[in-house]
């Protein structure tokens, strides 16, 4: 047989199995997504993660993904600060800080309270709470982390509630900065305004991790 013929044999197999092997990974991957979509639903990492033998691991994501419905509607709520956060190419593209903002605006993923008041809550001493004053930051497995340096318990619950504090926090902070002062009927509206002009797409990734 020639070098040629076995090369094109040897690649028909190959590509025949590769094909075969990307349906069972597509199947087994519909299989995992399905059973980490309730498990996501109640967590605020957007993350989890499922371990097989010899540390092989199925990481499966939700991200976000925003997206404007209308920029001329968005830069009518927003202003002279729409520049700061949009950006003009061939169509207009959004910043990832902006993206961060206004994701858990349009997704409900917030609760109107501030995160001092969710640090009172926890019945911390002073010293404590000026400690987790400077260090949440609404990155919930860094949150925490910290919260669990000071001993905090129930870490599920606080990570929730501090990461819904802060996405508000964030928004608010842009309202205000585009002329909308909190507890007016002017906020509200902009605020119903801003999910009327963005939309959010969720969606599903999963990886693998494995040895060898």
């Amino acid at each position: 047989m020639s070098e040629s013929k076995q090369l094109v044999d040897e690649l028909a197999r190959w590509d025949k199995l590769s094909k075969e092997a990307k349906v069972e990974i597509d199947k087994i991957k519909a299989q995992i997504q399905e059973i980490a979509a309730p498990d996501l639903e109640n967590s605020k990492l957007k993350t989890v993660r499922y371990y097989g033998t010899n540390n092989n691991m199925a990481i499966i994501t939700a991200p976000d993904t925003v997206k404007m419905v209308s920029y001329s509607f968005l830069n009518s709520v927003l202003g002279g600060i729409t520049g700061d956060f949009i950006k003009q190419e061939t169509n207009y593209k959004m910043s990832d800080p902006f993206k961060k903002i206004v994701g858990p605006l349009c997704t409900g993923e917030f609760i109107e309270i501030k995160l001092a008041d969710v640090i009172a809550q926890m019945q911390v001493d002073e010293k404590t709470a000026n400690v987790l004053r400077k260090k949440l930051k609404g990155n919930p497995e860094k949150d925490r982390k910290v919260l669990e340096s000071v001993g905090i318990d129930n870490l599920d619950h606080w990570v929730y509630f501090v990461s819904e504090a802060i996405a508000y926090e964030k928004i608010v902070k842009l309202l205000e900065v585009a002329g909308y002062p909190e507890g007016t009927a002017e906020f509200v509206k902009a605020m119903a305004d801003l999910k009327l002009a963005l939309i959010v797409e969720e969606g599903l990734k999963i990886g693998i991790e494995y040895e060898g």
